[in-house]
């Protein structure tokens, strides 16, 4: 979380957004909050956004990061914008990942390819192939070797808008601990929730909302976020604006 002043609020969530190491960049409530992912190749390199790049910056007025401990529930699981049955669903399902005994080096092919898709995940053989000079049987084996080795994923992230949910909020939750595991996956559980986690920090459960409308947004938070008797104090944000949804930094190699 980034509280800024509102002259600047845009600027600076739209250079986060321009990061390849953040995901999900909102403007939130009145403009003056930026709420980010960010997920590095490194600890330097998150030491020096989070102690170096955003403190030095004048119209960063505070800044808070957490770890996100566990995810209960993620967007490409969202009941929201499910028009399929299971059974459809099944087949469509990719083999889950084998993942070897063997540590997964990324090559400077590998990274030339997954750039590509990390700007379209719909990119071709042929793109693929034409980006490291190899052929079209080649980059779809390697790619097929990274999904079953578990370092190549796909996932689906619609816009809620698109699909009728225009009122969208973060929401985080002081959880008592002893029912914090059982709050995050209850919560994983509403279908207003496209994204559920546990956390560090005084706020130990952070989630996103997606509602049809403010009344709808009220219903869910007076009736269904109420009736969780472990949750101990709540803070909701608005979207305002979206920069970014899904997206990452290129793994480093291991």
């Amino acid at each position: 979380m980034i509280q800024c002043t509102p002259d600047a609020a845009g600027a600076i969530a739209g250079a986060l957004a321009a990061r390849s190491d953040t995901s999900f960049v909102y403007l939130l409530s009145g403009g003056t909050e930026i709420s980010c992912n960010v997920q590095t190749p490194s600890a330097a390199e998150r030491d020096a956004l989070l102690l170096h790049k955003l403190p030095r910056t004048s119209r960063v007025t505070a800044v808070s990061a957490h770890l996100l401990l566990r995810a209960t529930a993620l967007p490409n699981d969202w009941a929201g914008s499910a028009r399929l049955s299971v059974e459809q669903v099944d087949r469509l399902r990719p083999a889950p990942p084998s993942p070897g005994d063997g540590p997964v080096v990324l090559d400077d092919q590998d990274r030339a390819m997954l750039k590509i898709l990390l700007r379209d995940g719909r990119a071709g053989y042929t793109e693929l192939a034409a980006a490291v000079g190899g052929a079209d049987s080649t980059a779809k084996r390697r790619l097929d070797a990274l999904r079953r080795a578990g370092v190549l994923t796909y996932a689906v992230d619609i816009a809620p808008a698109a699909l009728g949910f225009p009122t969208e909020a973060r929401l985080w939750m002081s959880v008592r601990p002893s029912k914090l595991s059982d709050a995050a996956h209850e919560l994983a559980g509403h279908p207003e929730v496209s994204f559920a986690a546990m956390t560090t920090g005084p706020s130990n459960l952070v989630a996103a909302v997606n509602c049809r409308s403010a009344d709808d947004l009220c219903r869910y938070l007076t009736e269904r976020v109420a009736a969780l008797d472990a949750v101990r104090s709540l803070e909701t944000a608005p979207v305002i604006r979206t920069l970014k949804r899904t997206g990452s930094c290129l793994p480093a190699a291991r």
